[in-house]
């Protein structure tokens, strides 16, 4: 009887962690945003990452899509983003889309989440010129 309810423990313990993690990037994605905070967007980086700004799309190292995202945001010297919708696919992939202003341009911004290792990571983000 100890063992399952330190079971049940176990479980709903894991379970809070891997919901407030996604909760976790949510949470911080918008700030890290208008802060241009890259390394707190780049912790949760999977392995590899999916970025396309406008028309250039490519897939980079977590340090590499750091330092594209670094140097996309030093473009501007004012930026307001806020979630537009969020949501859950079918496949458990968890997404963001949100708009990104900036003193230059609009951007619709879109970030794809997924689990990778019991934990949420971000796959993909695109900033497309609106």
């Amino acid at each position: 009887m100890k063992f399952l309810k330190s079971l049940s423990v176990l479980f709903i313990i894991l379970f809070i962690s891997i919901s407030m993690n996604a909760q976790d990037i949510f949470g911080t994605f918008p700030s890290a945003i208008k802060t241009a905070n890259t390394a707190a967007i780049a912790k949760n980086f999977e392995k590899r990452v999916d970025i396309t700004i406008d028309e250039n799309s490519d897939n980079y190292s977590s340090e590499q899509a750091e330092m594209i995202l670094k140097n996309f945001f030093g473009k501007f010297s004012t930026r307001d983003f806020t979630i537009i919708h969020k949501g859950t696919s079918p496949d458990g992939a968890q997404y963001v889309i949100g708009n990104l202003k900036t003193n230059i341009a609009s951007y619709r911004t879109y970030i794809y989440i997924k689990k990778s290792n019991g934990l949420n990571v971000i796959q993909e983000i695109r900033f497309e010129k609106e």
